[in-house]
């Protein structure tokens, strides 16, 4: 009896052995892999090997031999998937691709779309040739600072616009870093009136920006940050701007300009990066893995904040110590230059039902903060517009 009541126990712990051990396979085989490709710059992340070739032309170029340093844009990304990987407990893991890796920075979108990779990492402003309405989803001349970006899409309906945008293209949309007010353009040249822009060619990403330096006289190009240096170094391009004064350091903009045109971030008072997820990949994602991804994204846009304000300050010190000049432009020039941002929003709003929907959306939640920005006075972040764009 004795005999058949052990064999029972060990049948029965067998038994329990083999449920475990197929329980833990199946766990294994649910892991699910992302890759994310960005538009990062890749020339200055020591984390690849097309990187480090790279940065080895540019050091040669500039006569150094140096280590290239970890952009802002790129930390940030490494750390939203570093978030999702540990709070997933390893359920989801997310590998990050610079520009140029798996795809050049402009086609990350499609690659998203097309589901050739799960997620994608960028700026909005890069889509415009899809529809000019993404362009409101990354900054706007003369407003919406990075508060106002935080206010506007967790609590005034932004992020459920920016939602209903991406989905027309099978994408699921989650900003993921915020950053600004930006450096603002670094030219080879002192500008301090709108005269000082007739004919010099400026790199800049938004489409905003690209209509009101053409209004102005300039010659705007679009390329990706990681053109930047060499365009700069080989003279095809006058000044560029990018993005905040660390992520401009790491860029390597005090070896190639001679002026910091101020004030920083006219035309870039707050940048939000978006991130790209693939519907079908999303969808298949369990409720909670989603959550997972929902914050921390949201806690990606509070790092890459007060990570970037922090590392500007002694960015700042690095450019006055390089001889950068300040240059900055005439009251007369700023408001001009405002003016021109309006008329480009309401130029727009007028031809695309997307681009009114969503800019009317922020220009109403502007009318109403500005309000308690006035009750703020001196305390206030943000500016106070003189003129709001008139968005039917």
């Amino acid at each position: 009896m004795k005999k058949v009541s052990s064999i029972i126990s060990l049948i029965g712990v067998l038994f329990v052995l083999v449920i475990s051990l197929t329980l833990v396979g199946a766990a294994q085989a649910k892991v699910i892999k992302w890759r994310m490709a960005t538009s990062r710059t890749p020339a200055l992340t020591p984390h690849h090997e097309g990187d480090l070739r790279f940065a080895e032309t540019v050091n040669k170029m500039s006569g150094g031999s140096r280590t290239p340093a970890l952009t802002p844009h790129h930390e940030g990304d490494l750390r939203f998937a570093e978030t999702v990987n540990k709070m997933s407990g390893g359920r989801l893991v997310i590998t990050v691709h610079p520009a140029g890796e798996l795809m050049p920075a402009f086609e990350v979108f499609d690659g998203v779309r097309k589901g050739v990779i799960e997620a994608g990492g960028s700026w909005s402003a890069y889509w415009t040739g899809k529809n000019t309405a993404f362009d409101l989803f990354c900054s706007a001349g003369f407003m919406m600072h990075p508060a106002d970006w935080m206010t506007w899409l967790y609590e005034g309906g932004g992020l459920q616009l920016g939602q209903e945008l991406y989905g027309k293209y099978g994408i699921m949309y989650f900003p993921f870093s915020v950053l600004g007010p930006e450096s603002g353009f670094r030219t080879n040249k002192p500008i301090k009136t709108l005269d000082d822009f007739k004919g010099i060619k400026l790199r800049t990403g938004v489409l905003q920006t690209i209509w009101v330096l053409e209004q102005v006289g300039a010659k705007p190009v679009r390329i990706p940050g990681g053109e930047i240096y060499l365009a700069l170094k080989l003279g095809t391009i006058d000044g560029a701007e990018f993005s905040v004064p660390s992520t401009d350091w790491s860029m390597k903009f005090q070896e190639n300009t001679k002026y910091w045109v101020t004030p920083a971030g006219w035309h870039q008072v707050g940048t939000v990066g978006d991130l790209m997820i693939n519907m079908d990949a999303w969808k298949k994602l369990s409720p909670d893995l989603q959550a997972i991804v929902e914050n921390a994204a949201m806690s990606n846009m509070v790092w890459t904040y007060t990570k970037t304000n922090w590392e500007s300050i002694a960015a700042l010190e690095k450019f006055k110590a390089a001889g950068i000049k300040d240059s900055e432009l005439d009251a007369e020039s700023q408001e001009k230059l405002q003016e021109l941002c309006i008329q480009f929003m309401e130029k727009e709003a007028a031809k695309n039902p997307d681009y009114a929907k969503i800019a009317k959306s922020m220009v109403d939640y502007l009318k109403g903060f500005d309000k308690v920005r006035q009750m703020e006075g001196r305390f206030k972040s943000g500016s106070l517009l003189k003129k709001y764009p008139e968005i039917k």
